[in-house]
């Protein structure tokens, strides 16, 4: 392989040795050939004994030609990047014995969509696919079983289990081309101007030349038009230029679907998009923006668990918080934590959560109660009651009652709010975004 030529997927691979039977024409030809040799002995008719003989060679033919327990069958599958957005490549490779004549495939693909195939012997070499990805974070993309046929259709295996691969899917990102500010910038350098005297910002003013200005400040023709004694230099002194810290705090104590049904914890597969899966393309989207903006980005969640990720900069710092936000998934029954996560001074505290209890809405008010810029991110899907009972219809117009309090409340404590999902005519959350980030002042 030249160093041009990418490296292949690495596959997940099973070896077995395959269990052979009769296939089901042979296992009744040899009852109907039994029930006529009996027959034939009860009523002493010669004929019924001639009708079992062709049956007796055919299923002695049959277990003859079935094949022996040997050599394994060799099942291969690999994942291959999603380049164009359509969904995560597969590759299937059965190694198979010369005895074996087609190969019949279970296919359990990503939300437990199942497909049903049979192929020739040439054909199961290499079968090639797509599985369309719905969610985002760690899933498994492909499981495989299947079943042997042997030469001329005589046996067959019993179904065996083949390899699986799992993947962990990063969450799409959104362009966000304004950006919230925290109410005050501390850091040493950066893209914003702050109130801070140093080099880079906006004019503050003219002052006589101090140890530790630079030369390259002075101002020469304010020298001259204001100097009254020699040795008088003037210099322009500005504001300082500085970087805004954003700390991205996940509730991943739960995840619900757009189906208020399943709310209660229904097994199964979900078809849309989930809580989390807004949440980690909320997150995913504003850790890159705010990072391109030369800003610090950290990572908190509300589950206790040990994935928070301290503000840095950079593009490894980026790659480290998009395995983070794509590995956050929930952590079983939702707990409680009694200790709000602690962030940075002067930061911008950005919630992404349903609030559907108060325990995400205590902090953001507790987080806005201490001096911080906090938003509110609102990713709970859009509820669908169209499987509802009355009863689950009153306890979900209960629950929206509590949680709209519980907004409101956040509101009217300082808090912003930010939709990711909007309902139909809503604000998209760039639009949002830009109405939250016009001019503040710096204090």
């Amino acid at each position: 392989m030249s160093d041009t030529e990418p490296a292949a997927p690495r596959g997940d691979t099973t070896t077995l040795a395959p269990r052979w039977s009769v296939t089901p024409p042979v296992a009744y030809g040899a009852s109907a050939a039994v029930l006529l040799a009996g027959l034939a002995l009860v009523t002493s008719h010669p004929a019924f004994a001639l009708l079992a003989l062709p049956l007796f060679l055919t299923v002695a033919l049959g277990v003859d030609r079935r094949p022996r327990r040997g050599a394994p069958v060799i099942a291969t599958t690999r994942l291959t990047p999603d380049r164009d957005g359509s969904g995560v490549g597969y590759e299937i490779a059965f190694s198979l014995p010369d005895s074996v004549e087609g190969v019949a495939v279970l296919l359990v693909a990503a939300d437990d969509h199942e497909h049903r195939f049979a192929v020739d012997r040439s054909s199961a070499a290499r079968l090639r696919g797509t599985i369309p990805i719905t969610h985002s974070g760690p899933q498994e993309i492909i499981a495989v079983h299947y079943s042997l046929l042997g030469a001329a259709g005589d046996a067959l295996t019993t179904p065996d289990e083949g390899p699986s691969s799992a993947r962990l899917i990063p969450a799409p990102r959104l362009r966000m081309a304004s950006l919230p500010m925290p109410h005050r910038v501390v850091g040493i350098t950066g893209a914003h101007g702050s109130a801070t005297p140093g080099d880079g910002g906006e004019f503050r003013d003219v002052a006589l030349f101090a140890p530790g200005d630079r030369l390259r400040r002075i101002d020469w023709k304010a020298t001259a038009r204001r100097a009254q004694r020699p040795g008088e230099l003037y210099v322009r002194r500005s504001f300082a230029t500085a970087d805004a810290i954003v700390v991205l705090v996940i509730d991943d104590r739960d995840e619900v679907g757009a189906d208020v049904t399943r709310w209660a914890g229904a097994k199964g597969s979900v078809t849309t998009s989930t809580s989390l899966d807004l949440a980690r393309e909320a997150a995913s989207s504003l850790a890159s923006a705010y990072l391109a903006a030369g800003d610090r980005v950290g990572l908190r969640d509300l589950a206790g668990t040990a994935r928070s990720v301290e503000p840095g900069g950079g593009s490894r710092h980026l790659d480290r918080l998009q395995s983070t936000i794509a590995t956050t998934a929930p952590t079983g029954e939702p707990v409680r934590s009694v200790r709000t996560p602690l962030v940075p001074a002067s930061s911008l505290v950005v919630v992404l959560s349903t609030f559907l209890d108060e325990q995400a809405a205590t902090m953001a008010v507790t987080w806005a109660s201490t001096g911080h810029r906090v938003i509110a991110v609102d990713v709970l899907p859009e509820p669908s009651l169209e499987h509802a009972t009355r009863e689950e219809q009153t306890a979900f117009r209960l629950l929206m009652l509590e949680r709209t309090d519980r907004l409101d409340g956040m509101t009217a404590s300082g808090v912003e709010r930010v939709r990711w999902q909007s309902a139909d005519g809503g604000a998209v959350p760039a639009v949002q975004l830009r109405m939250l980030s016009r001019p503040r002042r710096y204090r």
